[in-house]
């Protein structure tokens, strides 16, 4: 038995029992973790975003057994000494019937693993920081044995509800308060940490590194290690904006264009940044052009020379993230659409256009609303929608022009619906 694994194994199981929920914020993906099913559950998401806590949450009353392979002690376990491992958790914790695996990903073959476990009876839970286990390889590894849930930072109407902060018969003070805390949260980010603590940028400047280095660099074996951080901080810095794999590679000096959309595939696997198609119906389109936002908000302030200067974009990506929350239980798809105008978000679904979205954070300009209204009138006939939605910062109004209606809305009710 492997000695330096047993003690991790007993490290980690004395940092479990003092470990404390304390105060913490309900989360409706705590609802999609099923624990007596006899598929595994999967929970993906950016590091730091709280997929242990909502595992420990979901187990709370549960005999389970608990491993962490973000642990330099399993920096290298191999696939058949998994079994060994298991071993340890038995001779630990005793019998059990739940066992959470957090950061599986750092196991090579840790598929074949569950699965045997899985055949065997154990009800499994796993966590991971790579959005592979979202992708083809998952089905084909576990062939559907598996629920998966995606979990993001805190969304605004999460903070909200932390802050107990009321959402009926608003009042002048409640309005002026959830403007402050949308303000701060536009700034700040959702990283549940960060509710505990003081916003440092050095906590998210750390994540950042970490995110890097053990998600990407040490992962990937990346050799120009220099050029990929400094490729990672342009996209961050442009985020809510489109990029061109071309122009990256020039700015950069790159080889090739296909090292640098697997650099930015590498990104998008660690959740750091998400990707947005472009809407066509020319495959070859939807394939080629994206636009690039950021997992949360608190990264952009590392790199944002102002806040105000960047508050559309901001709002844009917070917009975004929301909407990537809500596609799947509104089974939509998202997509950006570009011809000499630009709708920031058309909503896909049933093989036909549902909504188109744009972002805007001020309208008192009448040169700006009209560009606004023109860009989703323009649009709506493109691609047969009267669905049309503007969201602001402030502003709440609705606009009947050509014979279609576009409810513009702030975005904190947006949010908050």
């Amino acid at each position: 038995m492997n000695e330096l694994y047993l003690q991790a194994v007993i490290d980690q199981k004395t940092e479990l029992q003092q470990y404390s929920l304390g105060r913490y914020i309900e989360r409706q993906e705590i609802n999609k973790i099923h624990l007596n099913s006899s598929l595994a559950q999967i929970i993906v998401g950016v590091r730091r975003s709280g997929k242990s806590t909502l595992a420990h949450l979901a187990l709370k009353g549960k005999e389970y057994a608990y491993i962490n392979f973000d642990d330099e002690r399993f920096l290298n376990v191999k696939t058949d000494e998994l079994n060994s491992l298991l071993e340890i958790l038995f001779k630990i914790y005793g019998d059990f019937d739940h066992l959470f695996m957090d950061e599986i990903q750092n196991v090579d073959g840790w598929n074949l693993f569950v699965n045997r476990l899985l055949r065997q009876g154990v009800k499994i839970i796993l966590t991971g920081s790579n959005s592979k286990l979202l992708s083809n390889e998952l089905a084909t590894h576990l062939t559907g044995r598996y629920n998966l849930i995606e979990l993001y930072p805190f969304s605004f109407r999460e903070v909200v509800n932390f802050k107990k902060m009321s959402l009926e018969n608003i009042t002048t003070k409640d309005k002026g308060l959830q403007q402050n805390l949308f303000d701060s949260y536009c700034e700040q980010g959702g990283f549940p940490e960060l509710f505990k603590e003081h916003f440092s940028k050095d906590y998210i400047g750390n994540l950042l590194k970490a995110i890097i280095t053990k998600d990407i660099l040490y992962r990937y074996n990346i050799l120009q290690t220099k050029t990929f951080s400094e490729i990672a901080n342009y996209i961050i810095s442009n985020f809510s904006r489109e990029i061109s794999y071309n122009r990256i590679k020039n700015i950069f000096g790159m080889g090739s264009e296909h090292t640098v959309k697997n650099y930015v595939g590498y990104l998008e696997e660690a959740y750091l940044v998400l990707t947005l198609p472009k809407f066509s119906f020319k495959s070859q389109e939807t394939l080629r052009y994206r636009k690039m936002y950021v997992i949360d908000t608190a990264f952009t302030s590392m790199f944002a020379v102002s806040f105000s200067l960047n508050i559309g974009y901001i709002l844009e990506n917070v917009v975004f993230l929301e909407l990537r929350r809500r596609r799947l239980s509104g089974h939509f798809e998202i997509y950006y659409y570009k011809k000499n105008y630009e709708i920031d978000f058309v909503l896909y679904s049933g093989r036909k256009v549902i909504e188109l979205i744009q972002v805007s954070s001020d309208l008192d300009s009448p040169k700006t609303l009209k560009r606004e209204i023109k860009a989703l009138l323009n649009a709506s006939v493109d691609l047969n929608c009267n669905r049309l939605t503007l969201i602001t910062r402030f502003n709440k109004n609705n606009v009947e022009e050509n014979g279609q209606t576009i409810e513009i809305v702030p975005v904190i009710d947006w949010l908050l619906r």
